[in-house]
């Protein structure tokens, strides 16, 4: 599996793995209530995310490289959207525009 650059081709993994996931900011969050089997974590690895033990969520940078957030829970300056509501690349970027 090739590693995902596109915010929208992640939000599409994660809809079609039916994954707890969440756009914080340009970002895709998952946060799963218990630990994600290994078949789950190997494909997380694989698409791009990676492990946030801080945070406590496998985290994917969509190809937005930023430096790491101190002092700050992005959650709360960015907020966090279902990706359900993500429908379209053109509703993105709307939301990224007016966000």
């Amino acid at each position: 599996m090739n590693k995902l650059r596109n915010v929208i081709d992640v939000v599409e993994f994660c809809k079609e793995r039916e994954l707890p996931a969440r756009l914080v900011g340009r970002w895709v969050w998952i946060e799963f209530p218990d630990k994600p089997g290994e078949d789950i974590r190997q494909a997380l690895k694989e698409t791009g995310f990676r492990w946030n033990r801080k945070r406590l969520a496998w985290q994917h940078n969509c190809g937005h490289y930023t430096r790491a957030a101190k002092g700050y829970d992005p959650r709360d300056k960015y907020g966090a959207v279902n990706i359900e509501r993500v429908t379209t690349r053109k509703w993105y970027q709307s939301e990224m525009l007016l966000g």
